[in-house]
């Protein structure tokens, strides 16, 4: 009987815990009703312009996430869609994903940035000049990145060791600290120094230490050989515009510098841990997310596996990009306000990166300049002559013809490079009005009008991390 009624006590617990969470969720879904709007016109845009057949994306606020989504295919020949749990390549975002461990061996006192890498890797090659871990992991060491057809090996190596043959008898590209050069090579010879300082194979070391402790369930090598549920196809689009299926690759060579299948929630989690200090302590994620600089003083922007933005000496974002053979991928964390998006595509130059993930993050946290509109704007439909500037220089100009009314603008920009841009978005109030285009490859850029004087407008266009003075006359 006491059994009996434990059992049900345990049962209607598990309920209210389910229904809490059920509940938590529906209500941030309900609080972020318009951004989630404003997200998915983003990302059915630039697919539909890119051709890309498959994309997701999750965004984490406060160590929860509030929005996560598949859109379009996993596999075109079968029509599979693109679900929240579908695994993409996630290419040099691997990169963060190992420094993770890289940290966690600098915590335990196993591993010296400092010390040459044949201290752990005691087969590497010996160079004219010696080399680090942290050079190494910081593009600062001078060894090569991929050579003539490198990025589409198919050949199946055994051991992260192995995988080093093709690099490691080559001369460095010149004195490690004296230039930064990006490197996937060297990310690979990383791993080897995880392996040598922990004494564990690297893809195990992965899984238990990182990948099960942070409950990152779908985030895997990308094996070959093995089946993996719920993989994507992988595609890419020919210079006519067709999509067709990928070369076929086998990634076993560069686990630690692009080798690693994962989903956006999955790496969303994966950021939640950098924000906290139960996985590493803040000092070893300080050590991660320093820039380093090369002997002249000159910063990379670049710490051990992370890209990273310092403001007031702080890291206010850390992330990464990823390219790989039928997958791309854009991972950031906005340290400040503890919010962290992932989008992955399953299309070789698939458009994660440029202005997508930054514009999703402000509808998330700062949506009124994106989202609020009452149509109060002077109307600016008709021809508008326009020239754009970056760093004091003109780099383009284009026409802006411009349909609808300041209640909704629809149109087309025409680049004096041929590119067109295609209006999706516009908001307009008393203090400025905001257009939002698309180009062919799936590029956004944002124009801001906040100068209203006769027939000129004056604001900022936004594309990626550049941006400048937007200049425009009334034709």
């Amino acid at each position: 009987m006491k059994k009996k009624l434990l059992r049900q006590l345990l049962a209607a617990a598990a309920l209210l815990v389910c229904s809490a969470a059920t509940a938590g969720a529906q209500d941030a879904k309900h609080q972020y009703t318009d951004a989630i709007e404003f997200a998915r016109s983003l990302i059915e845009a630039v697919m539909v312009e890119s051709g890309t057949p498959g994309m997701s994306v999750a965004v984490g606020i406060d160590g929860a996430v509030v929005w996560s989504e598949g859109f379009g295919y996993a596999d075109l020949e079968h029509r599979v869609p693109v679900w929240e749990g579908t695994r993409f390549r996630i290419g040099s975002v691997s990169k963060p994903v190992t420094a993770a461990a890289v940290g966690l061996l600098l915590e335990r006192g196993q591993l010296d940035l400092d010390a040459p890498v044949q201290r752990y890797v005691p087969t590497f090659p010996e160079k004219r000049w010696p080399i680090t871990t942290r050079q190494v992991a910081g593009h600062l060491a001078g060894i090569r990145h991929y050579a003539g057809d490198e990025f589409l090996s198919a050949r199946h190596y055994e051991t992260v060791l192995e995988g080093l043959e093709i690099f490691q008898d080559d001369t460095l590209l010149f004195e490690p600290g004296t230039r930064f050069s990006y490197s996937s090579y060297g990310w690979n010879l990383v791993s080897a120094v995880v392996e040598g300082a922990s004494s564990v194979e690297f893809l195990d070391f992965m899984q238990v230490e990182v990948f099960d402790r942070l409950g990152l369930r779908h985030t895997v090598a990308d094996q070959n050989r093995d089946i993996v549920p719920q993989r994507t196809r992988f595609y890419e689009r020919t210079r006519d515009g067709r999509i067709v299926n990928a070369p076929y690759v086998d990634n076993s060579y560069k686990w630690a510098g692009g080798g690693f299948l994962s989903t956006p929630e999955d790496l969303v989690r994966f950021g939640f841990a950098f924000l906290g200090d139960e996985f590493l302590t803040p000092a070893v994620i300080e050590e991660l997310w320093t820039p380093q600089h090369t002997f002249d003083g000159e910063s990379t922007g670049y710490g051990i596996g992370w890209g990273v933005r310092i403001q007031d000496g702080r890291a206010v974002e850390a992330s990464h990009g990823g390219g790989s053979v039928g997958g791309t991928t854009s991972f950031s964390i906005d340290v400040e306000n503890e919010a962290v998006v992932a989008i992955v595509g399953n299309m070789s130059g698939a458009p994660t990166g440029g202005a997508l993930p930054r514009l999703i993050r402000q509808a998330f946290l700062e949506p009124a300049e994106l989202l609020a509109s009452d149509g109060s704007g002077p109307d600016i439909t008709g021809k508008l002559e326009c020239t754009g500037s970056f760093r004091g220089e003109e780099i383009g100009r284009g026409t802006f013809e411009l349909g609808g009314s300041p209640a909704e603008y629809w149109g087309m920009i025409t680049w004096d490079n041929g590119t067109r841009d295609r209006i999706i978005h516009s908001a307009s109030r008393a203090d400025g009005t905001l257009l939002i285009s698309v180009d062919g490859p799936g590029s956004l850029t944002v124009s801001s009008f906040t100068g209203f004087e006769d027939d000129e407008l004056t604001g900022e266009w936004r594309s990626g991390t550049r941006s400048g003075p937007l200049v425009c006359q009334r034709d």
